[in-house]
């Protein structure tokens, strides 16, 4: 191992990807089910109804999960542990959830209010958190560098 401690970044990438990988498994939508008179409740998790978009999402957080922890496993530094690495993670992370996000407004499925689709919701925490986690790591190789 070529440190001793994660850097801050990372930390917040880690939890970003957790959060990320998690709200694939909650509620995305659900129609139904709030009322006595209503219909039995329909609902799916990022899993169930998409066709590949919320997949993109869980594997560039697996992805990202196995990049915070490389540098861990190796005794010298890592070329793939670049901040741009990361950025191209949360590119396709975010694609595959802007594809979910697409693919339910055509169907009349975004979830409003948020208790009728949790995992959509918790999905933008996730992907905040990796965003700043990636920011928090630029900033840090710059004030290495310098």
């Amino acid at each position: 191992m070529h440190s001793s401690l994660p850097s801050r970044g990372r930390w917040i990438i880690a939890i970003g990807a957790v959060v990320m990988a998690g709200s694939c498994f909650l509620q995305w939508w659900q129609i139904g089910g709030n009322g006595p008179n209503e219909l039995s409740q329909l609902s799916a998790n990022g899993f169930n109804q998409m066709t590949g978009s919320v997949y993109l999402m869980f594997l560039a957080a697996l992805a990202s999960l196995f990049l915070v922890t490389l540098p861990f496993a190796s005794e010298k530094p890592v070329a793939i542990d670049h901040p741009l690495s990361y950025l191209i993670l949360l590119l396709v992370a975010l694609g595959g959830y802007l594809w979910a996000v697409v693919t339910l407004a055509r169907q009349s499925l975004v979830p409003f209010p948020p208790q009728q689709g949790l995992g959509f919701w918790v999905a933008i925490v996730g992907l905040v958190l990796f965003a700043r986690g990636i920011f928090e790591m630029h900033e840090e190789r710059q004030t290495r560098l310098y």
